[in-house]
């Protein structure tokens, strides 16, 4: 990738909050964020240059998004990487309805969203 080139994580993961913007979004402290972000209750990516970025994606009605932190704790046993977590819950699946799986949450489908994380979490462990 070059310089020209724009990063191809920014259209997979989308608008993104810094710690600032997404405490002054949540109501919670810088600490809070970051500490959700450890403790999975918030989706947390750090950038090559130590930068963390928190994807809008995960927010729906300014609220964390209901079975967030469930369906990141299943896919963290497959493969430890927010980068990844952040594609399978933002990529538009080809066939899917919804074609997003942060859809699925949004829409209250826990248990379908479970299921599938706990299947590709396994696909990536194997």
């Amino acid at each position: 990738m070059t310089e020209d080139e724009p990063n191809p994580w920014a259209e997979i993961v989308g608008p993104c909050y810094t710690v600032a913007s997404m405490a002054r979004t949540l109501g919670w402290s810088e600490a809070e964020v970051v500490e959700g972000g450890k403790a999975l209750r918030l989706l947390m990516l750090r950038t090559d240059d130590d930068v963390l970025l928190f994807p809008a994606f995960q927010l729906h009605n300014g609220k964390v998004v209901e079975g967030l932190t469930q369906v990141l704790r299943i896919l963290q046993t497959g493969i430890n990487d927010s980068w990844t977590w952040a594609q399978w819950l933002n990529v538009p699946l080809p066939d899917h309805d919804p074609p997003r799986n942060i859809q699925v949450l949004i829409d209250g489908r826990l248990d379908e969203a479970s299921r599938d994380a706990r299947h590709d979490a396994w696909s990536w462990s194997s």
